[in-house]
């Protein structure tokens, strides 16, 4: 009997210090340094900075905390209605795929030829995915400083469409996401 209380007390010191090592060794591997990241070239923020400006404007499009019947609210009779302020982005988009690509665009046509579209959220939304699905792999291969003067345009239109938000009342999503502050 003397002989398997040894055993057992042995065996079990064997496996908490196998475990022991184990866990050390687990928390050790994920506190290891991870070897540095190379520095963001000046395409590669161009790109970010351009997917994530669109990203956020894409994300207001799809939010339903803004009701359907604001979409038409506009602060100024001279100024766009929030639905036509995510058209004129998206037409941004498709003009500045087609500068990419080295093709030409003739944007008072397109905007002629949205007159006629359906003036609804979904029909916003879909045309700036597609607007965007073509964007982005363009901006990701052929980023350029010519970017910098659209970035700052749209980034205009992000700033009108969140003063809308303010205006009717609403906060905008970015302002809603957990640890921003809520500003």
């Amino acid at each position: 009997m003397n002989r398997l209380v040894r055993s057992t007390t042995v065996a079990l010191m064997f496996a908490a210090v196998s475990s022991t090592a184990l866990l050390v060794a687990q928390q050790t591997q994920q506190q290891a340094p991870r070897p540095p990241q190379p520095p963001p070239t000046y395409e590669g923020a161009i790109a970010n900075t351009w997917k994530a400006l669109h990203n956020k404007i894409l994300t207001m499009a799809k939010d339903t905390q803004f009701p359907d019947d604001k979409l038409g609210f506009k602060p100024h009779p001279d100024s766009r209605t929030v639905l036509d302020e995510y058209r004129h982005v998206t037409i941004g988009l498709e003009m500045t795929t087609a500068m990419m690509k080295g093709e030409p665009f003739d944007f008072a046509a397109r905007e002629k030829a949205d007159a006629s579209k359906p003036k609804t959220r979904a029909s916003v939304v879909t045309e700036m995915e597609a607007a965007i699905a073509a964007s982005y792999p363009l901006v990701d291969t052929k980023a350029s400083p010519r970017l910098i003067g659209w970035i700052d345009h749209q980034a205009e239109h992000y700033g009108k469409l969140v003063s809308n938000y303010r205006m009717v009342g609403i906060v905008p999503p970015i302002s809603r996401t957990a640890g921003r502050g809520g500003f």
